[in-house]
């Protein structure tokens, strides 16, 4: 056919990202291997070849159930993949092999990775770096583990993008997002080329906007430049967006606030809705009504005002008089209290003279000074002889001028207590003229806030007015718009600088686009057919021809593109491994079916002249025949067969229900 790809020569010798080996493990220990099946660069066909002879019916006629879905979900599980559908497969692979499980050997950037995955969901996955599979299992903790080899699929295919989110929703990128993409789900039926899974989901927040961003960026369409720039427009559509509402509210704001005010006046003034705002020669108004109430406040306040000063006067004599009771009760309190001390002094006296003359006529033994007994002591016996007459004097005084001390002391008790009783007295009323007194300031607070709250309210409805009449807007709302029509132009500023780079950009689109109309034309045997739309968020790839075979055509046509363009360019970040599950069961016909297998396996010729390799890796299953020129080792992977267990490929059903078709 020519040389259809000679101008778009390869730059790599190898597929960024493939599969050199795939096993299926009854048990690690010891190894048991229940299948092997040896992959390379280039095309890879799993066939499910069904029986020539007519004398097969029933499951031994048909390529259903073999294994052809089971192989594309492990290929998922060993390249990190935990979806439902594939935890659904491990859990009845487990019931057949319970210490069994899958590996694989994987290239990563020119690094070959062993990676085992159990069936059972509570063993533990493991990898190492160029090893030996009896090694891994033996030294598989030291050779770097499961994370690390996930670590090295994100940082070869996902950090090394132009941003590690999305522009909008700020999601953050992840590998699972473009392993959709590279192993598609045969139930989505190829029926859309952003569709990548049905059931298992892609993990994006937003379905239909996050993809066809996602795989501009891997596409190289999409630069950290734009990426910036498409954040800034929907970072400036979102404010835009929240202004418009914030305008909307404004305005219905300016619409309805006048009836809302107006509203609430009327019932404050207990006026109907035949009552004009405005003075008027007819009758009553609002205007009157706010006036004639204002005026009774007014008067109302200075009337309090008048008893407040009146209650004031009255009780300025009375804090005087306090003041005078006060200062005679502090006097009355001090007589008290002298009297008291007399008393306590006579009595006092009396003690100590009593108590001296006991302690001398009590004295026995021997005196210290002395060292003689206090009985035969001259010192002890003058001072009894010459004491006992003025101590009894005394005593007698003392005793004598008792009666008088405490009828004294009565008395300052007497004048204290009528004194302070007065004081009381005096000082409620004075307390009691001072609440009335409060009580006429709150009632004037009261009075004076209602007539501004009405004066308020009168005001704004007559600012509202005055404005609807004039035709201006609130302060507010004239802001608002300026803020919206300045916000407008700064989006369209954005979006204009984000037009002149994605015009910038086009190379990058039109290499695409020539490539997608390069691969179309050797697809459908003339030019013209096919188109990239990297705008679009629907159809990046397009066929002129209608109906649904050509509608699942455009799918494959736009991953086979991707695959081509990623062995050919530097610019693009996608890996060079693509997996499709039986796209010929998608309303497909045979003849376009059988194309597309000879234009991927003629591409693979085409790009591994120059280097010697293959620079992508491409896995189809199929139910359908292959094109016999591929019906040989170097495409065929593996066949499997209904009819036998050996020709299944787990070698044994493993029941009911088995996720393969």
């Amino acid at each position: 056919m020519g040389s259809w790809l000679q101008a778009y020569p390869p730059t790599r010798k190898l597929p960024r990202l493939w599969v050199e080996r795939f096993w299926l493990i009854d048990s690690k220990e010891p190894l048991t291997i229940v299948r092997k099946v040896d992959l390379q660069p280039g095309m890879n066909i799993v066939w499910a070849k069904e029986p020539e002879s007519n004398d097969a019916s029933g499951l031994a006629s048909a390529g259903h159930g073999v294994g052809k879905t089971s192989l594309c979900l492990l290929l998922r599980y060993c390249l990190g993949d935990d979806a439902p559908s594939i935890a659904a497969l491990r859990e009845k692979a487990a019931a057949s092999f319970p210490r069994g499980g899958v590996a694989a050997k994987i290239h990563i950037d020119g690094i070959a990775w062993l990676v085992f995955r159990p069936y059972e969901a509570n063993s533990h996955s493991t990898a190492g770096v160029d090893c030996e599979l009896e090694a891994l299992f033996s030294e598989g903790a030291t050779r770097g583990g499961f994370p690390l080899f996930l670590a090295a699929l994100s940082e070869s295919f996902i950090t090394r993008l132009p941003a590690s989110s999305l522009p909008g929703s700020s999601q953050a990128l992840e590998w699972k997002h473009l392993l959709a993409w590279c192993v598609r789900d045969q139930k989505t039926r190829f029926d859309g080329f952003f569709h990548w899974r049905d059931g298992d989901g892609l993990g994006f927040r937003r379905s239909r906007q996050d993809p066809p961003l996602f795989v501009r960026a891997v596409l190289g369409l999409l630069d950290a430049e734009g990426d910036r720039l498409i954040r800034e427009v929907e970072s400036s559509q979102t404010e835009l967006k929240r202004i418009e509402e914030q305008l909307l509210l404004l305005e219905r704001e300016q619409a309805y606030g006048l009836t809302y005010v107006e509203a609430r006046l009327r019932t404050w003034l207990r006026a109907g809705p035949d009552v004009p705002i405005f003075t008027s020669i007819l009758g009553p108004s609002l205007e009157v009504m706010v006036a004639d109430l204002k005026s009774k406040a007014e008067a109302y306040e200075a009337e309090v005002d008048r008893e407040s000063e009146r209650l004031e006067d009255a009780i300025a004599p009375l804090i005087v008089n306090l003041g005078e009771l006060r200062q005679e009760l502090t006097l009355r309190t001090k007589e008290k209290e002298i009297a008291q001390a007399l008393l306590d002094a006579n009595q006092a006296e009396y003690t100590r003279l009593l108590t001296e003359l006991q302690e001398l006529n009590s004295l026995v033994g021997l005196c210290r000074l002395g060292q003689v007994e206090f009985s035969d002591c001259h010192h002890i016996s003058t001072r009894r002889s010459t004491y006992n007459l003025p101590q009894l004097i005394n005593q007698r005084a003392a005793k004598a001028n008792e009666p008088q001390r405490r009828l004294e002391l009565q008395e300052a008790n007497r004048l204290e207590s009528e004194c302070r009783k007065e004081l009381e007295t005096q000082e409620s009323l004075v307390n009691k003229k001072r609440v009335e007194v409060r009580r006429l300031q709150v009632r004037k607070g009261t009075s004076e806030a209602q007539r501004n709250s009405l004066e308020e309210l009168w005001d704004d409805l007559k600012s509202r007015v005055l404005a609807r009449e004039n035709g201006a807007a609130s302060q507010s709302l004239e802001q608002s718009r300026t803020q919206r029509d300045l916000q407008a132009l700064d989006l369209n500023k954005k979006r204009a600088a984000l037009l002149k780079r994605d015009h910038e950009r086009s190379e990058r689109a039109t290499t695409l686009h020539r490539l997608t109309q390069t691969v179309a034309a050797r697809l459908l045997g003339e030019s013209g057919q096919g188109r990239f739309i990297p705008d679009s968020d629907d159809r990046l790839f397009e066929l002129k021809l209608g109906g649904e075979a050509y509608q699942v055509l455009e799918v494959l046509l736009g991953d086979i593109t991707c695959l081509i363009d990623s062995a050919t360019t530097e610019a693009s970040h996608y890996p060079g491994f693509l997996v499709h599950d039986c796209p010929r069961e998608a309303d497909m016909s045979e003849r376009l079916y059988r194309e597309f297998l000879s234009t991927v396996a003629d591409a693979a010729i085409e790009l591994s002249v120059i280097q010697g390799s293959v620079p992508f890796q491409y896995i189809v299953t199929t139910t359908s025949p292959p094109p016999e020129a591929l019906k040989t080792d170097s495409h065929l992977a593996l066949v499997l067969q209904p009819g036998s267990d050996e020709g299944l490929l787990f070698r044994r059903r493993l029941g009911p229900g088995m996720l393969s078709f």
